[in-house]
């Protein structure tokens, strides 16, 4: 009777540890599950890049920014240059806004972006629009100013409708990316130097 008795405990005992272990398991593997769902949610973001608009809907950011007010040589007309570069991996990327001094207002704009191509590269894509150019692109629309009440430092904005890519339109991957949109630019307290008092142009 006394080695039933035994037998029956150990036979329990087995039970209890089998019913453990297998707990231990399930609680494990929910544990991973859970850190792999953490692992595919957590939110991408660019290091050290600071949003400036959106480029056909999506958000465009920039590495850095500077700006210049210069005179041209033979022409001179004085124009306020402001550029946005974004460094990637591979190349870069450019915005650059080119305004009246006078009257503040938009008057070109020069863009650099990377985009897909049917063979599977990635390439520089370059768009750009200039008073000469605008009865050529008459569906393009500028809209922008800048300030530069302080001395130093340019505050301004820019709206891009419809601005057509140079060339090799044929070659995109995305048609799409062949006409370009930039909204909701507004920027701040970018530096810029006018060339002419730091060589004092007369």
């Amino acid at each position: 009777m006394k080695k039933f008795i035994q037998l029956i405990l150990l036979v329990i005992l087995a039970i209890s540890c089998k019913e453990t272990t297998k707990d231990s398991k399930s609680e494990n593997n929910k544990n991973k599950v859970a850190t792999k769902e953490v692992i595919s949610i957590k939110p991408k973001s660019e290091k050290n890049a600071t949003y400036l608009c959106k480029i056909n809907g999506k958000d465009w950011a920039y590495t850095k920014a500077s700006g210049i007010i210069d005179t041209h040589a033979k022409t001179k007309v004085r124009t306020a240059i402001i550029t946005f570069k974004k460094k990637l991996e591979k190349g870069s990327e450019n915005v650059q806004l080119y305004y009246n001094p006078e009257t503040f207002e938009l008057t070109a704009v020069a863009i650099q972006l990377r985009f897909l191509q049917k063979d599977g590269t990635t390439s520089t894509c370059y768009y750009n629009i200039k008073p000469e150019t605008r009865s050529k692109n008459p569906l393009t629309k500028l809209e922008g100013n800048i300030d530069l009440s302080n001395p130093t430092k340019a505050s301004g904005t820019a709206e891009i409708k419809n601005l057509n890519i140079n060339y090799e339109k044929d070659k995109l991957k995305n048609i799409e990316d062949a006409v370009i949109t930039v909204s909701e630019l507004k920027f701040s307290d970018v530096g810029y130097s006018d060339l002419d008092k730091v060589f004092k142009i007369d």
